[in-house]
């Protein structure tokens, strides 16, 4: 059960990342610590690295909307920020897992 909830909410922030308009930014509240729950709680590496990817592509998308209110587009801010914060939201999703006892 919890793996097809994990492919609707992969098949959902998918979406909303190639959507125009930003709205994987406004519904990043809601599938960031879905996609977190459903990463860590999977025992598959390749549901794992999918999420994290996901949520690296959400947070660092989040994080450009807020350099750019910030910042403007100028300089490397731009894109930096945004790129380290997806990297180490990615890697951290990655990495951490629970113990689901049987």
């Amino acid at each position: 059960m919890s793996r097809a909830i994990g492919i609707v909410v992969f098949a959902v922030a998918g979406l909303l990342l190639t959507s125009i308009g930003g709205a994987a930014i406004a519904a990043a509240p809601l599938t960031l610590p879905a996609l977190f729950v459903l990463v860590r709680m999977h025992p598959t590496r390749a549901f794992r690295i999918a999420g994290a990817l996901l949520g690296g592509l959400t947070a660092a998308e989040v994080v450009w909307a807020a350099v750019y209110v910030v910042f403007g587009e100028d300089g490397a801010a731009i894109w930096l920020v945004p790129l380290v914060a997806g990297v180490l939201s990615g890697y951290v999703m990655q990495r951490t897992t629970i113990r689901v006892p049987a």
